[in-house]
């Protein structure tokens, strides 16, 4: 998701809040933004993160333009549109 998307994404999350009626699901959303686990990783989360970064550091990166040769290579049918 790019940050247009995420942007559009919560403009139209602040819209549809504001037109509610329903006290029920008010009450729900702030119980979800409350909620200290709302924006917490979980260990798996944490546990993958440090491998990646572990990885990237022992083994370094592929640069997007490897990476997207051998995409195409191995997806050929994705490219050629």
């Amino acid at each position: 998701m790019n940050i247009q998307q995420l942007q559009n994404d919560k403009l139209n999350i602040i819209n549809w809040i504001s037109q509610l009626q329903d006290y029920s699901l008010i009450e729900k959303v702030k119980s979800i933004m409350s909620s200290p686990e709302a924006c917490l990783l979980s260990n798996e989360q944490k546990n993958a993160i440090d491998e990646a970064l572990q990885s990237i550091e022992t083994k370094g990166t592929t640069p997007h333009n490897i990476v997207m040769e051998e995409t195409k290579k191995r997806f050929p049918h994705l490219f050629n549109q």
